[in-house]
């Protein structure tokens, strides 16, 4: 049987790795040049980054709740932008 305690602990740590992640991306956005022909959506990453930490972060409130399926967004993974 899996330690409760110990998932717990290594969700926490993921979740605090997410928000160092934001910071990084944050610094990403600010070096990239929207001009550019091809473009990276920094806001789609972080509004995905957020849902991840927001899972998390219910999980641990509240771990017995069941999951509603229609409640769940789910991730965007579209990145990149195209200007013609």
């Amino acid at each position: 049987m899996a330690d409760v305690w110990a998932e717990r602990e290594a969700l926490a740590k993921i979740k605090n790795e997410l928000a160092a992640l934001e910071a990084l991306v944050m610094t990403a956005k600010m070096r990239s040049n929207s001009n550019d022909r091809t473009t990276f959506d920094y806001q789609v990453l972080l509004d995905d980054l957020r849902k991840i930490q927001a899972g998390i972060s219910h999980h641990l409130t509240v771990p017995m709740e069941p999951v509603v399926p229609s409640s769940i967004d789910a991730l965007s993974s579209d990145y990149t932008e195209h200007q013609k």
